[in-house]
């Protein structure tokens, strides 16, 4: 196996190895380069470019023809040719570009395609990096190499714990403006609350969005699905074509509202945004160590459905009427919001049912008590 640590853009591009992954992910190949980013988190941006650009050249595979396909390859033999007679400085180095494009074209299968720049510093999230550069001066950059999360404050104060892995950008003075990071990999942010001020976390696909709130993104460079997910207060999360900056909303995906135990995820290859309960949702505001017991003493069931929305601030929807006769007499502890859930629906012949981040209760009534 090559020492890809020193790899080029252009080699792994040309890499057959690098573009099996790129194209297919096998589960072997996607072990191998998973367990190498986590131990090159430095080779993000470069590994993210090169893969983007192979795939983007497989998909222009079909729109060649046959004639432009002979026609590259028999340029592709006269360069040949000519290599060995261009031994002046500089003529030299720039007729060898010219030919690892025309190669690099026959390698990936792509016949006669003009050679994009899209290189590391090229990608849209580095692209805006430099812009804010621009206007907040350098940014600081944090990157955790070690084998556990590591904790970073954001000049306003706002926490944030970068897993293994990842990578974090920010100016070392926010503007007055808004507040924006730049995140690769993944994190949990603990926002301070300034509503003139909004805090913005760019991925190379996600933005969110907040004024104060605890949040996970989650956006590491070959996983197949981006996350964002709402610990405390709301986020308005977006995606953004590959065509514009960071920040900037795409027409064709809607921009989610998400709230405490929400959570969005991104399909990469679909492209498509879909809003969810987290799988374990938990209370959003534990005022101690330990959760204290609940009891309900023949308490009407909507009373009970009422005490799940503020505990997990979630909506649930159920026909109040309906649910009239319902009581129930339990004792919740310990459980699950999903086990407390089961346990109500058993006592009231109910079911429910998780629909775009809502419940929603299914039931038949209950007889009046005598």
């Amino acid at each position: 196996m090559p020492d890809y640590t020193c790899y080029t853009f252009d080699e792994f591009v040309l890499d057959s190895h690098f573009r099996r992954w790129a194209l297919a992910d096998a589960p072997a190949d996607q072990m191998f380069w998973n367990d190498w980013l986590r131990a090159n988190p430095d080779k993000l941006d470069l590994v993210l470019a090169a893969r983007q650009f192979v795939v983007q050249m497989q998909q222009a595979q079909d729109e060649l023809s046959d004639d432009e396909l002979d026609n590259e390859l028999d340029r592709l033999k006269i360069a040949r040719q000519q290599v060995s007679d261009e031994d002046k400085s500089g003529g030299r180095q720039e007729f060898m570009n010219w030919l690892f494009m025309a190669a690099a074209v026959v390698v990936v299968g792509i016949g006669t395609l003009v050679y994009v720049n899209q290189r590391p510093g090229d990608t849209p999230l580095a692209a805006y990096q430099k812009q804010a550069e621009q206007d907040a001066g350098p940014l600081r950059e944090v990157t955790n190499e070690t084998s556990s999360s590591q904790l970073v404050t954001l000049p306003d104060g706002s926490q944030v714990t970068l897993h293994k892995g990842s990578r974090i950008s920010f100016p070392r003075a926010f503007t007055a403006k808004q507040r924006e990071v730049f995140l690769v990999g993944e994190a949990f942010f603990s926002v301070v609350r300034r509503p003139k001020q909004p805090f913005l976390v760019y991925t190379n696909q996600l933005t969110t969005r907040v004024l104060g709130t605890s949040f996970t993104v989650r956006a590491y460079a070959d996983d197949k699905e981006a996350k964002v997910i709402v610990r405390t207060g709301k986020v308005s999360v977006f995606t953004t074509p590959a065509d514009k900056k960071p920040g900037e909303f795409d027409d064709k995906n809607p921009a989610f509202i998400l709230t405490p135990n929400q959570q969005v995820t991104l399909d990469r290859e679909e492209k498509q945004l879909k809003r969810s309960l987290v799988a374990a949702p938990e209370p959003v505001a534990v005022t101690s160590a330990q959760p204290q017991a609940t009891v309900f003493d023949h308490t009407p069931v909507v009373s009970v459905f009422k005490k799940l929305e503020t505990t997990y601030g979630i909506v649930i929807n159920y026909d109040a009427d309906l649910l009239a006769n319902c009581e129930l007499t339990a004792e919740f502890g310990t459980e699950s919001m999903y086990e407390k859930l089961d346990l109500i629906c058993r006592a009231t012949d109910s079911r429910y049912e998780v629909i775009d981040a809502q419940i929603v209760i299914y039931s038949k009534g209950c007889r009046p008590a005598n």
